[in-house]
C-alpha cells in the first residue's frame, strides 16, 4: 500500500479510480455506520458494476440499514462484518473515510478510495473524491460508471435513482439541481426502471408501528423563536412498545420541516443515557452546516448533525443560541 496520499489538483480523479478499480481483483465497499438510501444504494450499484467487470467484491458494513432499505435490490448480498484482515486490493469508502464514520478498523492495511459528497468528507484515504456540489454520493457513482463503461442494468440504475431521490427529498430539496435530474431521467432511459417503484418502495412503505412512531414524536412538537425555529425530539423509550430500530427515526425531521413559516427544524434524539444526535434541517439563507459544525458535526447547507454529551435542557439552550445568531 502507498504511504502518500494521492494529489487531486488538476487531474480526473473518477479516471484514476476508474483505472485503479480495473487494476484490482479483490474489492471491499462500506459505508457510513447509521446508514441511509444514498450510502445504501450507491454501495450496492457500485458493487454490481464491479462485478459485472468478474472482480470479486465483498460490501461490508458495521451498521444494518433500517426498513424499507432492506428491500432494495442486491440488498441480501450485504455483509456485517469487519473487513480486516481480509485480503483485498483496494477499498472502496462511501461517506466515511475515517474509522469513526464507518466503524472499519485498520484502513491503514489497504489502499483507500473516498468517494463523499459532503464538504466534511475530508482526505483521509489514499484517493479522494469529495463533491460537495453533488446532490447524492449516488451522482459520483453513475459518473464513475460511466467511466468504467459498465452497463446500468435494472439493479444498478435502481439503487442509484433511489440514492439520489432518497438525498433530494424526492427532488424537492434545495440541494436538487440540473444534472441530479439529467442523472435520474438516464438512470430510466438506460434501464427502463419505473421512477414510481423507487418512489413506492421509499417513500410510501412505512409499515403501521413506523407511523405511530412518527405520531409520537410529532407529539413533543414546539415552535419557538417567533415561529421560525421548529423542535421534535425522540426518547428511546418511545420504542418500548414497538419493535423498530432508533435508526428508523431518520427520516421524520422532513415532516417538521415542511410547517409554513419554519426555518429550521432541530430533532433531539435521545440514543444512549445522555447522549443525543442532533439532526437540522435549514430553509433558504439560513445554514445548518455552520450550526453544527459549531458542535463538531457537519453536514451540507440545509441538512445536518452532530453528537452531544450532556441532558436535554442543555442541548436545547446551547444549539438554540447558535440558531438565534443566525435569525438576527
Amino acid at each position: 500500500m502507498s504511504n502518500h496520499k494521492e494529489d487531486p489538483a488538476g487531474q480526473d480523479i473518477p479516471t484514476r479510480i476508474a483505472r485503479v478499480l480495473r487494476e484490482a481483483d479483490r474489492i471491499a465497499v462500506t459505508s457510513h455506520v447509521r446508514p441511509d438510501a444514498d450510502c445504501i444504494g450507491s454501495g450496492l450499484a457500485i458493487s454490481a458494476m464491479l462485478r459485472q467487470m468478474d472482480k470479486d467484491v465483498a460490501f461490508c458494513n458495521t451498521d444494518p440499514a433500517p426498513f424499507p432499505l432492506t428491500r432494495l435490490p442486491g440488498f441480501e448480498s450485504i455483509q456485517y462484518r469487519q473487513i480486516y484482515p481480509d485480503p483485498f486490493d483496494v477499498l472502496v469508502l462511501i461517506e466515511g473515510s475515517t474509522e469513526d464514520r464507518n466503524g472499519q478498523k485498520h484502513l491503514d492495511h489497504y489502499r483507500t478510495i473516498n468517494i463523499d459528497h459532503h464538504a466534511t468528507g475530508g482526505s483521509n484515504a489514499d484517493i479522494n473524491w469529495v463533491c460537495s456540489g453533488a446532490a447524492a454520493v449516488g451522482e459520483l457513482i453513475y459518473e464513475l460508471g460511466i467511466k468504467l463503461g459498465v452497463a446500468f442494468t435494472p439493479e444498478i440504475a435502481f439503487n442509484l435513482y433511489a440514492a439520489i431521490a432518497s438525498d433530494t427529498g424526492s427532488f424537492k430539496y434545495s440541494n436538487t439541481t440540473y444534472r441530479s435530474l439529467f442523472i435520474a431521467s438516464e438512470l430510466v432511459r438506460l434501464s427502463g426502471i419505473e421512477p414510481s417503484d423507487v418512489g413506492e418502495l421509499l417513500f410510501y412503505s412505512n409499515p403501521l408501528e413506523k407511523v405511530r412512531l412518527i405520531q409520537k414524536v410529532l407529539s413533543t412538537l414546539e415552535l419557538t423563536l417567533g415561529g421560525r425555529v421548529c423542535i421534535i425530539r425522540f426518547e428511546r423509550n418511545f420504542l418500548s412498545h414497538l419493535t423498530l430500530n432508533d435508526i428508523e427515526t431518520e427520516d421524520i425531521v422532513s415532516i417538521a420541516r415542511s410547517i409554513l413559516g419554519v426555518r429550521m427544524t432541530l430533532f433531539f434524539k435521545e440514543i444512549g443515557e445522555g447522549r443525543f444526535r442532533i439532526s437540522l434541517r435549514s430553509k433558504g439563507e439560513l445554514n445548518a452546516q455552520q450550526v453544527a459544525r459549531r458542535f463538531g458535526g457537519g453536514g451540507h447547507d440545509h441538512a445536518a448533525g452532530f453528537f452531544f454529551e450532556g441532558d436535554l435542557e442543555e442541548a436545547r439552550r446551547k444549539v438554540l443560541a447558535v440558531v438565534k445568531e443566525q435569525l438576527s
